[in-house]
């Protein structure tokens, strides 16, 4: 068995190694601290003594001694497709049965009474709801929807859930294409 003084001894020696141990540690940290600059420094007198390195570049290429022609525009196709291109513009979309339609729900003069409908109809989830205002009418549409019975089913939902009567338009990207 052994004495308490035995025991306090081997803990005095116990602790005295683990403070050498910690003194040791702190040594190497505080060398590598030191030293590991030192080390992956690069030596810049070297560069300065004997010049950065540069590498000669590849030549140019060579520039077209022939003058630049600008293009010819031909007028008359530039004209032709405009008018084809507003023709597309001011033509009706599609036929119904290719068609996507929006319901028209409302059209009011205060933009506030548009926007708390706009939230009811939001709240019923029957698509996207957003408002147009032009002139003093702002005016409430859900859709794009993809064909006219989906269509008709929204219109039946809100009018048995908001007791409203909705127009079902056909869409046209150039009116209800912009929020």
């Amino acid at each position: 068995m052994t004495s308490s003084t035995e025991q306090t001894q081997a803990t005095i020696a116990s602790s005295h190694r683990r403070k050498h141990q910690w003194i040791g540690v702190a040594t190497i940290a505080a060398l590598a601290a030191l030293v590991l600059p030192w080390l992956l420094t690069p030596q810049f007198e070297t560069i300065r003594q004997e010049g950065p390195r540069l590498k000669r570049l590849s030549e140019p290429p060579a520039v077209s001694t022939e003058p630049i022609v600008p293009p010819v525009i031909d007028r008359e196709a530039l004209s032709r497709s405009k008018e084809k291109l507003d023709a597309l513009m001011s033509a009706p979309i599609g036929n119904e049965s290719l068609a996507s339609f929006i319901l028209q729900i409302g059209a009011f003069k205060n933009r506030e009474n548009a926007k708390a409908l706009q939230t009811k109809l939001e709240d019923l989830e029957v698509g996207r709801v957003y408002l147009r205002t032009e002139n003093a009418l702002t005016r409430v549409y859900v859709g794009p929807l993809l064909d006219r019975a989906s269509a008709e089913k929204v219109l039946r939902k809100i009018q048995t859930q908001l007791s409203l009567k909705a127009q079902i338009k056909q869409y046209d990207v150039r009116e209800h294409g912009q929020s």
